[in-house]
């Protein structure tokens, strides 16, 4: 046989190897992928840290359970999650602390139910995972106290309405409150918190959305953002005349009041017009009187039209003159 003979076939051998383990790995990633893409279902083991705003503790507490669930998914999503059988990864996730229960006779001992954090370990496991049962029955977390103080927030708004529009009631915050926490001497000079100011030009809507809240220098807040509702709604103006009676008036007494009438200016929504027939009843209180110092008194406000959104009284004050009876 001829040396170009020799060189040809083992040229060919070669060609024929390559090919063949070209085939294996072909056939072994096909198989791979077609293993790995069917459902499986395995225990999972995680060591949990959680993030929580219950009041009056530091927000961090990892436990020394170890969560232990049953799921099912692909094995790409189960080798993502999972180390090994006996190993637990590491796991932070996020509980409300309406969900963690004081532990009685064990201070800031609390514990939480695997079953109530669903929804809390999809967020964190991912749509790909489905939880099908749970070994571990509850975790323990041990918290930290911190002094803290619960505080209102302010929202800082520059809003205008387009004509005819107006905010019909006080905003609405989500929350509305929120825990700072921090050294004393931070703390006592604490009253409120602010949001960063919200503009709006020529609303005609109510105005929804969210707002992050201003930091304190040298505390930490429970929430860092509140959601706020504002309503704004179309409006017609009325006018009526309206008499003053005196209310809580002692007997043997008589009580006047200089002028005995005025007239109110009141705004309802529009998409209610025509469905007043009363008009603002106003009261003058005998008890206002005698803790006035000049016997001067501001009517009060005894009923009004149903989602009334604000009224202007003319006179805002009248002069009252007692008179006992013999």
């Amino acid at each position: 046989m001829s040396a170009q003979r020799r060189r040809q076939m083992l040229r060919n051998l070669g060609n024929d190897w390559v090919v063949l383990i070209f085939s294996l790995l072909l056939a072994f990633s096909v198989w791979f992928i077609h293993g790995m893409s069917l459902k499986y279902m395995v225990p999972m083991k995680f060591k949990v840290t959680m993030y929580t705003d219950l009041e009056g503790y530091a927000g961090e507490s990892s436990s020394d359970d170890v969560l232990v669930i049953r799921a099912t998914g692909t094995g790409f999503s189960i080798i993502g999650l999972r180390r090994s059988a006996n190993v637990a990864r590491s796991m932070h996730i996020n509980v409300p602390g309406n969900k963690l229960r004081p532990i009685s006779g064990e201070a800031n001992l609390f514990e939480v139910y695997t079953r109530d954090l669903t929804e809390e370990l999809y967020q964190v496991l991912g749509s790909n995972i489905t939880i099908n049962s749970f070994d571990t029955e509850k975790l323990t977390f041990r918290l930290t106290p911190r002094t803290h103080k619960k505080v209102p927030v302010m929202l800082q708004k520059d809003i205008s309405c387009k004509s005819q529009y107006m905010i019909a009631s006080e905003e609405v915050l989500k929350p509305d409150s929120v825990a700072v926490y921090g050294d004393v001497s931070i703390l006592e000079n604490i009253a409120a918190v602010e949001t960063e100011k919200v503009y709006f030009f020529n609303a005609d809507a109510p105005l929804d959305g969210k707002v992050k809240i201003k930091p304190v220098k040298g505390a930490e807040m429970s929430a860092s953002e509140t959601e706020y509702h504002i309503d704004v709604v179309r409006y017609i103006e009325l006018t009526a005349e309206v008499s003053f009676s005196p209310a809580g008036v002692p007997s043997g007494v008589n009580m006047m009041m200089i002028p005995s009438s005025g007239t109110v200016r009141y705004r309802v929504p529009y998409a209610l017009a025509g469905t007043y027939d009363n008009p603002p009843v106003f009261m003058v209180y005998y008890s206002d009187f005698v803790e006035s110092r000049s016997g001067t008194v501001v009517p009060r406000l005894y009923s009004a039209p149903a989602q009334m959104i604000s009224y202007e009284l003319e006179p805002a004050a009248v002069e009252c003159i007692v008179i006992e009876r013999e």
